[in-house]
């Protein structure tokens, strides 16, 4: 302990107080994951309540804590989806972390601080139980909480006008909601330069790391320059929890800045500082006696009344958003199902319910969920015509442009090419020139998942200008994208640009490992299944057309290039069943008969494509894909039915309103002829 000792008696300690801190009896308050997982609980409890449904959701938030546990499912990207639903009341939820019951851990950092020891304070914790143990020690704090008091904490430190200790809040505080950083995109973004400029004031001391585990630098090596600013510092002493000694991927990155000049102690925080009290003869705080009430349990009554003020409509749509981002669509679907067909009619009118029918339609319609799905007596179900129906309805409503925004796959679905096509155009066009129809998106993500809506439908009426037309907004929309910090909606956008590129000679593979790094955020650190498909079919369709066609030529075999589209294929198929999008499990589908049949097993092929016939009633759009795959299996093997299948293919387009897809279609088949008559 000399180093932290020497610093401490210099005045010239930084405490850096994590999550751990609070974490400690009797706060008790839970840590990052386990916040997101009583947050999810008491949605579940007030779902079930409001409906009156014991353990409704259980089996997915079992599957869901696991998923957690086996850090498949980030934190902050629950806190980005949950916030995308119900806006700033979800920062209002985190306010139930504002409880009064300090630990030894609060009191022994107090007593540094009394002891002079102490030149600041940076926590990342929204709780104020540490500026509660300042102000019981007789210690005066400036905290800063946001922009605005980063700011003034920096140029008083600069002047040296700030004679109370500096508390530097660096994700906000339950003080003001507004001042709370929690989630993905926020942390993507990037802190305030004024913040940054405020920790630069201590990089030069000896900082000493409290209840942190500094998995904040896995998403983000750069997080707050502390990797940088080590290179300046005195040393760091990392204190590990003895329950985990192990330092985990961030916090090695982290320690290993310092080189010689770090080290690692595993030990208690309260142990650890209390000892360091009594090395500078500084009475230790006194220990905790148990008792029956705990900070944790303040905090659950907390949370328990914001979901309780929460209504029906929005505690469904957070539920379904966090279930599908976790790849459980299909309890998400019914969940959205339930609630907007028959349960709470006297919701129906407010702005809630609204986003409950957005997101019904979107994930049931757009998705193609819920299309054309038959109920027990061969009829089309009540959940296929309301999911179409809660996207039509709000076109009266504020939420216009973003329901509108997901209606060319809606038409796409429903057979009416000519109509998707047009709404793509319209949505190509906002992008290009800012000619929004009917009215603009409200922000850049509105923007971006409308894109995503269009570019779906250029790939299926496909023609050199509708991947013209995904080409030349790409780089437009991936900026919009990134300006918003939404890795999983960058992600998206570059995979179906690479979709749009699939049925071309242009280098896919490479053009994806250009991408890989924003491809890996999305793929890797959230897991995003809609991503990973669309990467997976993009691959896979490239290897069975022109892309594979040229590998193949170059090894002079195609089994291997065809045994590798079967394998894209069936991870997108795979991917697009976790996301309810069965329409891309069709056309994911018919490029796997595509594979086999390179792969020279043209019997399965072929019965694969007899196989997925009857789905063609759900998605008839596919209809010419499938002919045209059967009519090029019989021109490889000389059978003269390919005739009458590429003709199905030319009049299956034109009858899905297909029109450029159809085109092309026709001068493929006018060659065929002609290459019939020079023989």
């Amino acid at each position: 302990m000399n180093d932290v000792l020497i610093a401490a008696r210099a005045h010239a300690l930084v405490i850096f107080a994590g999550a751990g801190v609070s974490m400690t009896a009797p706060t008790s308050l839970p840590g990052w994951k386990p916040l997101n997982a009583a947050i999810f609980a008491a949605l579940r409890k007030r779902l079930a309540d409001g409906l009156g449904l014991d353990g409704v959701l259980s089996d997915e938030e079992t599957l869901l804590t696991s998923a957690r546990d086996a850090d498949r499912y980030p934190p902050d990207y629950q806190a980005q989806v949950l916030e995308e639903m119900c806006g700033e009341r979800y920062f209002h939820g985190l306010q139930s972390l504002d409880v009064d019951i300090t630990n030894l851990d609060h009191r022994a950092i107090a007593a540094l601080a009394a002891a002079g020891a102490v030149r600041a304070i940076i926590t990342t914790n929204f709780d104020r139980l540490l500026e509660l143990a300042l102000h019981s020690a007789g210690v005066q704090c400036e905290t800063a909480i946001d922009t605005a008091g980063y700011e003034r904490l920096r140029e008083g430190v600069r002047s040296g006008g700030v004679a109370a200790l500096p508390v530097v809040k660096i994700h906000g505080s339950v003080s003001d909601p507004r001042s709370m950083i929690d989630t993905l995109k926020q942390r993507r973004r990037g802190r305030s330069k004024a913040l940054e400029e405020c920790l630069q004031l201590f990089f030069d001391d000896y900082w000493v790391y409290l209840g942190f585990s500094a998995d904040d630098l896995i998403s983000n090596p750069d997080y707050l320059g502390l990797v940088a600013g080590a290179s300046r510092s005195q040393g760091a002493t990392f204190v590990a929890f003895p329950g985990r000694p192990e330092l985990g991927r961030g916090a090695t990155t982290l320690m290993s800045a310092y080189g010689a000049s770090g080290r690692t102690v595993v030990a208690d925080v309260g142990a650890f500082t209390s000892d360091l009290c009594a090395a500078l003869g500084q009475p230790p705080p006194v220990a905790d006696v148990p008792g029956a009430f705990t900070g944790r349990d303040a905090f659950q009554q907390q949370l328990d009344r914001w979901t309780s003020g929460l209504s029906l409509s929005a505690t469904g749509v957070c539920l379904a958003a966090v279930l599908e981002s976790a790849h459980q669509s299909e309890p998400a679907a019914r969940v959205l199902d339930r609630l907007a067909r028959k349960e709470i009619p006297e919701e129906r009118e407010t702005p809630d319910f609204q986003l409950l029918q957005l997101q019904y339609g979107r994930l049931g319609a757009a998705f193609g969920r819920f299309i054309n799905v038959p109920d027990l007596n061969g009829m089309i179900s009540n959940a296929s015509v309301e999911a179409v129906q809660s996207l039509l309805r709000l076109r009266q409503t504020p939420l216009v442009a973003r329901a509108m925004g997901w209606m060319p796959c809606l038409m796409l679905w429903l057979n009416q090419g000519v109509a998707a096509t047009q709404m793509a155009a319209d949505i190509i066009d906002g992008v290009t020139r800012g000619d929004w129809k009917p009215s603009r998106p409200e922000s850049d993500e509105a923007i971006v998942d409308a894109w995503l809506a269009a570019a779906q439908v250029c790939c299926v009426n496909l023609h050199p200008k509708t991947i013209e037309a995904v080409g030349g907004t790409f780089e437009t929309v991936l900026n919009r994208s990134r300006q918003s910090g939404d890795v999983v909606r960058t992600g998206r956008v570059i995979a179906l640009y690479a979709l749009s590129l699939a049925p071309t000679s242009e280098d896919l593979p490479g053009l994806l490992d250009r991408y890989k790094g924003e491809l890996n955020d999305a793929l890797r650190y959230v897991g995003d299944g809609v991503t990973a498909g669309f990467t997976a079919l993009a691959l896979g369709w490239w290897y069975t057309g022109p892309g594979g066609m040229a590998l193949a030529r170059q090894s002079g075999t195609p089994e291997p290039i065809a045994t590798r589209a079967l394998e894209y294929c069936n991870t997108a198929i795979g991917q697009f069943a976790d996301q309810g999008a069965d329409p891309w499990i069709l056309f994911a589908r018919i490029h796997a008969a595509k594979a086999l049949f390179d792969s020279g097993e043209r019997a399965a092929a072929g019965q694969l494509l007899a196989d997925l016939r009857p789905m063609l009633d759900r998605f008839p759009v596919f209809s010419s894909y499938l002919y045209e795959a059967l009519g090029q299996f019989h021109l490889m093997d000389g059978h003269p039915q390919a005739t009458e299948a590429l003709q199905r293919a030319v009049a299956s387009a034109e009858s899905s309103g297909l029109v450029a897809r159809r085109d092309v279609l026709l001068r493929n088949y006018h060659d065929h002829l002609a290459d019939q008559i020079d023989r």
